[in-house]
């Protein structure tokens, strides 16, 4: 009897073999944002016009609006979207923390169906040789000049990202389709006013500092999308696009500027829309999350799904309305230890959250808890820990269990150089 494996390789040849035959293999691509907050595009409702051709795209696009990620963190989210795991079964719990060795990705399953692979990155934290990333793809471009925070060669900017993107499009395979990856970054601190992309009319001088971190921020939005509407023009016609941020932002709320530290909505709560001509455009409150990108972006390729993904498929509209959902982040200092290896290995989480049925448990290690009904205090500001025993105690079982269910593993860290770690400490990662 044939094993698991052969089966599966058996099954993409056939499903290539058939496609290729009737030219239906569509060609998807997984469009991303760094540090994208929801609420700063015009489909979620942000009142200045600052993204025209996202929103474009979401016009046309299944919306929703209940969509969060595992961790607020870049590449530990994009691992969860890659392959439909929660970071910490992969190894990927932190930034500079890559996925295991045997931990499977979506995108061999595309290459092994036919598709030509291909990614454009703008993170530093996304490199190929520190987050495992790279695994699948035929061509990943992470080679970054730009220098964050004026230290270190750590991003590449959204007119570059869109070069990069265009000529890897030209260059491509004309005989196959193509998945490809294009993420952008320029949302992410530190937040830098564009000119010509102004959210509003009068100057920075006069404004408070959280006044002024918003416009600062909604510029860098400005300026990214008017770059990602190139892309958009550029690309092959009926191309299906899932569009997604990794995580958000936190603007001051809860007096935190930043993300990563804590996993209040601002940093969790995402942009997530499908655009594809078998998806009709509207809007979906079921609750979604970023594992669910991957089983949902095989489907949109036709490609068979990958029998270990905890995600589910999107397409087929069963996310059930009582779905639980459950978060966690990694803070702190780095302890004196002999080497940053042993540290990735014995970090355990500042915070974790599940959010069910609109009520959210946040639970932080140094004992604190936190728990909110986000449909009527969607600012979390209302902690109802002590009024509300019994559904505290019913979501802080939920965590209980979860943390059973799915241990952490204790490989896939790369060999960090002095320099990988100055620059997680500059991107706030580390202190």
């Amino acid at each position: 009897m044939l094993n698991n494996d052969i089966q599966r390789r058996l099954a993409l040849g056939l499903l290539f073999l058939c496609a290729h035959v009737t030219g239906e293999m569509p060609n998807v691509l997984l469009l991303s944002v760094d540090t994208l907050r929801a609420d700063f595009l015009g489909c979620y409702g942000c009142p200045w016009d600052i993204s025209p051709n996202i929103d474009r795209l979401a016009e046309q696009s299944l919306v929703f609006d209940n969509a969060c990620c595992e961790t607020p963190l870049t590449a530990p989210s994009f691992s969860a979207m890659l392959t439909s795991r929660y970071p910490r079964m992969t190894g990927a719990m932190r930034n500079g923390m890559g996925i295991s060795e045997d931990t499977e990705v979506i995108t061999t399953s595309f290459q092994s169906a036919g598709y030509h692979t291909f990614a454009v990155q703008s993170n530093w934290t996304l490199k190929g040789r520190l987050s495992g990333l790279d695994r699948g793809f035929e061509r990943y471009d992470d080679t970054l000049e730009n220098r964050r925070w004026g230290i270190f060669n750590g991003e590449r900017r959204a007119e570059e990202v869109t070069k990069a993107a265009l000529d890897m499009l030209r260059e491509r395979p004309q005989d196959k389709p193509f998945f490809a990856w294009i993420h952008y970054s320029d949302p992410h601190a530190p937040y830098r006013f564009n000119a010509g992309y102004s959210p509003v009319r009068h100057g920075l001088r006069k404004m408070d500092r959280r006044e002024r971190a918003r416009v600062k921020y909604g510029s860098e939005v400005a300026y990214t999308d008017y770059h990602i509407g190139l892309l958009l023009k550029a690309l092959p016609e009926k191309t299906k696009i899932m569009f997604v941020a990794d995580h958000g932002e936190s603007l001051y709320e809860h007096g935190y500027l930043g993300h990563g530290r804590y996993l209040h909505q601002p940093g969790v709560h995402i942009p997530f829309f499908i655009h594809a001509p078998e998806i009709s455009p509207g809007r979906s409150p079921l609750p979604v999350e970023a594992m669910d990108v991957g089983p949902t972006l095989l489907a949109l390729g036709g490609v068979p799904p990958m029998n270990f993904a905890l995600g589910q498929d999107l397409t087929k509209g069963t996310v059930s309305d009582d779905r639980p959902r459950f978060m966690e982040t990694y803070g702190g200092a780095v302890p004196p230890l002999p080497g940053v290896k042993m540290f990735l290995r014995n970090t355990s989480p500042s915070s974790q959250a599940v959010i069910r049925e609109g009520w959210k448990l946040i639970r932080s290690e140094d004992g604190v808890t936190e728990l909110y009904y986000l449909r009527d205090d969607k600012g979390e500001l209302k902690n109802l820990r002590m009024t509300n025993p019994s559904r505290f105690k019913e979501l802080d079982e939920y965590l209980e269990r979860w943390n059973l269910a799915h241990p952490c593993v204790k490989e896939g860290d790369p060999e960090l150089t002095s320099d990988d770690m100055e620059a997680l400490k500059s991107l706030g990662y580390l202190e």
